[in-house]
């Protein structure tokens, strides 16, 4: 077929990939044009994020619920997560220890921990050892999850605190200006 110029403007003719390579820049792209898969892997899709200032006392030797989650609804099928919980923790007793871990959620099912504190990799796991009463001490749990998910499925990811020596704990801790920033970014995979 020859390449004919339309009295519209338009052009007909060109094959797929009859264009010289750099012909075609980021300027002549729309608005979203680039498709999710024209990404390539390990690009980021989405993020999400939110603060929370719940406080949350125990002293439970068996992990609890906060009230600090992150949902997050992959816009693709197969997507890794990247989810990131700062904040701070309080010990009120010296030689506590505190045990922040990440549960996860599917379409609203059953909380289950991500990488059991017992588990080798410790992804979604923190500790921190009180050497000194009413000790407040920052954590990080950042990690990337693999969920197994179907597409529209909302997942949520929920903090779980316990202290095993069965003595009072708080997160965040009890300066009321302190939030936990809850973070979580959809991956290309």
């Amino acid at each position: 077929m020859p390449i004919a110029i339309n009295g519209s403007g338009t052009v007909t003719g060109i094959s797929v990939g009859g264009l010289p390579d750099g012909i075609v820049d980021t300027d002549m792209l729309a608005s979203k044009a680039v498709t999710f898969p024209k990404r390539g892997a390990n690009a980021p899709l989405q993020i999400v994020q939110n603060n929370t200032t719940v406080r949350l006392a125990t002293s439970s030797s068996s992990f609890v619920a906060s009230s600090h989650l992150i949902t997050i609804t992959p816009l693709v099928a197969s997507s890794k997560i990247r989810i990131q919980h700062t904040g701070e923790a309080n010990s009120q007793s010296s030689g506590n220890h505190v045990y922040i871990t990440v549960f996860r959620s599917i379409a609203g099912g059953t909380y289950t921990e991500i990488a059991p504190h017992g588990s080798v990799t410790n992804q979604g796991m923190q500790v921190i050892r009180s050497a000194d009463a009413r000790l407040q001490v920052p954590f990080v749990i950042n990690f990337i999850d693999t969920p197994s998910y179907t597409l529209g499925d909302a997942i949520t990811y929920k903090l779980y605190v316990r202290c095993p020596e069965g003595n009072l704990i708080e997160i965040p801790s009890s300066n009321d200006s302190n939030a936990i920033v809850n973070i979580a970014e959809e991956i290309a995979t």
